[in-house]
């Protein structure tokens, strides 16, 4: 009995292996900001709009977070063997994973978490869920803030636009560089914020899915009954959603449904709902006490999820997401009156904002301490 056991233990550690060494498709490192080229979509700043760039405030220089040396195979992705040495060394490990020499001595991350809408037959691919979140490696904690889709910036070698646009100008200026995207979407958002950026997250809408449903789905509870007669689908029609106030299980199609929806109420809504549909995920994965799905998971993360941590940094973050408990979890909107609606010469409804006054605000919020609007 314990053979059997013992090989069906086996069975899963293996597979568990293989599932992550398939997903190290998702790890695409950022080009250097020195090595960014310049975009060939340049256009100019409409006079009426008011340009949203501001130097950094004393945040020190940016600092790439450090890789870590792999043995690679034939074609260059870390071997079998590699997989296993780091799941051993950095996912069972029992160091304090918030001090691991993978962080090279940061005690601190600014990670930006992008979600993007990538619908069959192409067209623009907008980055409209924008997240700028510090994890605190050493006390297990974490505070994010959520920016406007439609907050008006400016975006580097384009000009003023919103800031959700700044993907998709970096996909169009090198097609085919999957960090081309994100590459200026953290330029932009290290321009107007001033906070230097140490690595990304970027999650596929339609993958999304996916995960809630490897892991089972997730409780959320809605505050109001939604109606939304006219809900986005994938082939660019729509349909009736409805969804009833109250405590309720949602698998990955109606957790995302009840993410995306706007019609009911504003984009303010949808990104509060899209916040308690992270921390959710958040909690039910760290609920779950089997590894019976681990495979499933990882596979299904790495479908959706793209980033620039390395293998052994992502195993650590997990364990850093382990320890950390629901009530060291802060997320923070930017929102009014920081920001106020307004219209553009070219009829385009945005939010603007003092630049000044918004990087303070993001700088403070992402600190320790009290969060006190400038």
């Amino acid at each position: 009995m314990l053979g059997v056991v013992a090989a069906l233990l086996a069975g899963q550690t293996w597979r568990v292996i293989d599932a992550i060494e398939r997903a190290q498709d998702a790890v695409v490192p950022l080009p250097t900001r020195e090595g960014r080229p310049r975009s060939a979509l340049v256009r100019s700043t409409p006079e009426a709009v008011r340009s949203t760039a501001v130097p950094p405030l004393s945040v020190g220089a940016a600092r790439s977070v450090a890789t870590v040396p792999a043995i690679t195979d034939d074609d260059g992705r870390p071997s079998a063997l590699d997989v296993a040495g780091q799941v051993l060394g950095a996912g069972f490990d029992r160091g304090d994973p918030g001090r691991a020499t993978a962080w090279g001595g940061r005690t601190e991350l600014n990670v930006l978490v992008l979600g993007v809408d990538r619908r069959p037959g192409g067209g623009d691919q907008n980055a409209d869920v924008v997240i700028l979140a510090r994890v605190d490696l050493a006390r297990k904690r974490l505070r994010a803030v959520s920016i406007p889709r439609d907050l008006l910036v400016d975006i580097p070698d384009i000009g003023a636009d919103r800031i959700n646009s700044a993907y998709n100008y970096g996909v169009l200026s090198a097609a085919g560089d999957p960090a081309a995207g994100v590459a200026l979407v953290r330029d932009t958002v290290e321009a107007a914020f001033g906070v230097p950026i140490d690595g990304y997250v970027l999650v596929d809408f339609a993958g999304f899915e996916t995960v809630i449903d490897a892991v089972g789905g997730v409780q959320l509870d809605v505050p109001a009954p939604i109606h939304d007669p006219a809900y986005p689908r994938p082939d660019y029609g729509t349909e009736v959603v409805d969804f009833a106030a109250g405590r309720q299980w949602m698998n990955g199609e109606r957790a995302l449904q009840y993410a995306r929806t706007r019609n009911a109420d504003s984009d303010d809504g949808r990104r509060d709902r899209q916040l308690q549909v992270l921390v959710a995920l958040f909690e039910r994965g760290k609920s779950l006490g089997s590894v019976a799905r681990a495979d499933e998971v990882i596979v299904a993360l790495g479908d959706a999820v793209q980033t620039g941590f390395d293998l052994r940094q992502q195993l650590l973050l997990v364990r850093v997401a382990f320890a950390t408990d629901r009530v060291d979890i802060e997320m923070i909107t930017l929102a009014e009156p920081l920001i106020e609606p307004a219209t553009t010469d070219a009829g385009a409804w945005v939010y603007i904002g003092d630049p000044t006054a918004l990087a303070a605000f993001v700088q403070a919020a992402l600190a320790t301490g009290p969060i006190v609007a400038p």
